[in-house]
């Protein structure tokens, strides 16, 4: 099944959503927002494992469904995700584990490596590595291994452009942009906030954050967050040609220690 093939390789990770967990108070997102400058992770935030439910629609009709769990130990976090799909006949999985990190030195998330195994039609292996300030990666795909190189910026994966790009709504930022590794090559990725609308989810009517994807005149790829649900993603829609994918976030769970100062 091509279409959840797609999905999962292409536009599951820009989906992810998982960094540091909500502000304790408004106090805390101020001085978070004042201080990314010199912001040593995760200083007056605590961190949860998270489990995230979503439901995944083609035109209208729910063709599957996916689930992204989040486990952090200090700096570091892993993302575990699964994928099921079933159109017409077909039917697909996915399992995909990312570790991902916050750098002092950049003052970012970086990715350290990801591995994606895809079952069914268009099934496939892919895992990655990178270096530890991020600017190469190595991938193999099904056995064949290509070097990637970025002068730019650090190149990260789907997973780390969630908890990036949630970061940086907390703090208020209005435009972004990101170097993505897929699996056969690496991609500039360019996003704007559109502005704050009330949408209808699983959870009431809520307000929510809008990022859309910019200087892609062939696609619309749109990101509701919810600042009420930790900043986390409850809506995405994807428009290509004949392609309309949609996913909604069905349920979460947060598991979190009690607030302390980490060191």
């Amino acid at each position: 099944m091509r279409l959840l093939s797609f999905f999962a390789a292409s536009i599951l990770p820009l989906l992810s959503v998982s960094a540091i967990a909500a502000p304790a108070s408004s106090t805390d997102a101020t001085q978070l927002t004042k201080s990314h400058t010199a912001y040593t992770f995760p200083n007056k935030f605590h961190q949860c494992k998270k489990t995230l439910n979503y439901n995944v629609y083609f035109k209208g009709s729910k063709i599957g469904h996916y689930q992204r769990r989040i486990i952090w130990n200090g700096k570091q976090a892993d993302v575990y995700t699964t994928a099921e799909a079933d159109v017409l006949i077909t039917k697909s999985k996915m399992n995909m584990h990312s570790k991902l990190r916050w750098s002092d030195e950049n003052q970012r998330f970086q990715t350290d490596s990801f591995q994606r195994t895809i079952r069914g039609l268009m099934a496939g292996n892919v895992s990655a590595t990178f270096s530890k300030d991020g600017r190469s990666s190595t991938v193999i795909e099904d056995g064949k291994t290509q070097k990637y190189a970025e002068d730019l910026m650090p190149i990260i994966d789907g997973d780390t452009i969630g908890s990036q790009m949630r970061l940086d709504l907390i703090e208020g930022k209005k435009n972004f942009d990101f170097i993505m590794q897929n699996s056969d090559e690496t991609s500039h990725y360019y996003f704007t906030v559109a502005g704050t609308e009330k949408i209808e989810t699983n959870f009431g009517t809520l307000n929510a954050i809008r990022v859309n994807q910019t200087r892609k005149s062939d696609r619309q790829l749109s990101l509701w967050f919810a600042p009420s649900l930790d900043y986390q993603l409850v809506k995405a829609t994807y428009h290509r040609k004949i392609i309309d994918l949609k996913a909604v976030l069905m349920s979460q769970k947060m598991d979190c220690p009690p607030k302390q100062l980490f060191k």
